[in-house]
């Protein structure tokens, strides 16, 4: 198939799903985000990569559950206020209710890794990753922990699949160059 048709398809496909959200439902299960991933895989055009990956947070975000909703935001405005503590009680709260919703540990994840709680982070990083593979932010954290605990051998492999997934990840590159050398340095 032609190129151009290729990309003209892709670039309707892409506006379809930014302009026709599916109103009840969202998160990791959502068919939306298979466009989109295709997106990251075949776009070299850097405002189309940022917006997709804006849509594809904004996809993982939203439960479609409206108390879930609420207990993101109130999370999300303690993290704002570094209100760390009362974060990962919200986000807790939000995986007692909704275990299956993987942005809940993601985000739970994250705060966790703000606390410096790394082995909190992975364990939460590893459920997120369960329920959505594909989540490029999970796989960053993963192999930032894993860097910072000099496993350079895993985060090595993290953010060669973080690559994998989205091959325009701005920062994989570099730190996967500034691991191999850490792991050269450390094999001496």
């Amino acid at each position: 198939m032609n190129i151009k048709i290729v990309n003209l398809i892709t670039h309707l496909l892409v506006g379809m799903v930014l302009i026709f959200p599916a109103a009840s439902f969202a998160d990791q299960k959502d068919t939306r985000l298979d466009v989109l991933f295709g997106v990251l895989q075949t776009s070299n055009s850097e405002p189309e990569l940022q917006q997709t990956e804006a849509s594809i947070w904004q996809i993982w975000y939203e439960s479609g559950q409206q108390e879930i909703d609420a207990l993101m935001e109130q999370a999300r405005a303690a993290v704002q206020t570094s209100d760390l503590a009362q974060a990962e009680s919200l986000y807790s709260e939000v995986i007692e209710m909704a275990p299956e919703f993987s942005e809940g540990w993601n985000r739970r994840a994250t705060v966790r890794y703000y606390q410096q709680n790394f082995e909190g982070s992975l364990d939460d990083i590893q459920q997120t990753l369960i329920l959505e593979p594909r989540h490029f932010g999970a796989v960053w954290g993963l192999g930032m922990i894993l860097g910072w605990k000099q496993d350079f051998s895993g985060a090595i492999i993290a953010f060669e699949r973080l690559l994998e997934i989205n091959p325009h990840a701005r920062d994989a590159r570099p730190r996967i160059e500034v691991l191999k050398q850490e792991l050269a340095k450390s094999a001496v």
